[in-house]
């Protein structure tokens, strides 16, 4: 990927709700919204119930600029109960970081922090057959490249409805290693696959995910039971 991330250009705040379930049992909900922060920035925000007891939010700035969106900071936090189990803080404007090669430099412009990939399917141009590589921020200053591909059109049901659906695969790029261990890894690591809504453009509607790199682990699943 090129640029930043285009501007939806919202002018109010959106927000689905979900519900998560593990292996078919259902272990808690959240919700997920972008909202327009004055004219300067698009806030995403996540938040989320699981397992009776814990509770966890991250909140992703980016900055509007000349149509494109570009990640400024991000804050994650977890509870369980009323115990602080981690909470973690981000800038990505105006910072240099090490790179790998040994230099520094500020972070590329197609960077994206990994709970942002919600607002990545939101406002990238989905249609049959696209691709999108962009740099995705994992944690302290490492970031890696994920290989976003629509991989076709078809109908999807969830709590909130039935809808015509863009079945969009995420993975981990490796191509910039090795193209022989791109493809393997293709084969061995379960891929997350999105289904994003072609009407009303952008919006989440269910991601499956797995809970470990294993086959065998139990798959995860986020379903959107509603609009708003």
């Amino acid at each position: 990927m090129e640029d930043a991330l285009p501007d939806p250009e919202l002018t109010a705040p959106e927000t689905t709700t979900f519900r998560a379930l593990i292996d078919g049992d259902e272990i808690g909900s959240g919700t997920l919204t972008f909202r327009p922060d004055g004219e300067r920035d698009l806030v995403q925000e996540i938040a989320g119930t699981a397992f009776g007891r814990l509770t966890g939010s991250a909140q992703t700035r980016f900055r509007r600029r000349g149509g494109s969106l570009l990640a400024a900071a991000q804050t994650v936090e977890i509870l369980d109960k009323d115990r602080e189990v981690t909470r973690d803080t981000a800038a990505f404007r105006d910072v240099h970081v090490p790179q790998m090669g040994g230099d520094i430099s500020p972070y590329p412009r197609t960077l994206v922090p990994a709970p942002a990939l919600a607002l990545a399917l939101r406002t990238l141009p989905l249609a049959e057959k696209a691709k999108f590589v962009p740099q995705v921020w994992l944690t302290a200053i490492v970031h890696w490249p994920v290989d976003i591909r629509v991989e076709k059109r078809e109908k999807v049901t969830v709590p909130a409805g039935t809808f015509d659906a863009w079945r969009v695969r995420l993975r981990p790029s490796l191509v910039d290693v090795a193209q022989a261990l791109d493809e393997l890894s293709a084969t061995v690591v379960p891929p997350v696959i999105a289904h994003v809504a072609v009407d009303p453009a952008g919006r989440l509607l269910r991601l499956a995910f797995p809970t470990g790199p294993g086959r065998t682990d139990p798959p995860g699943l986020l379903e959107a039971t509603e609009l708003g």
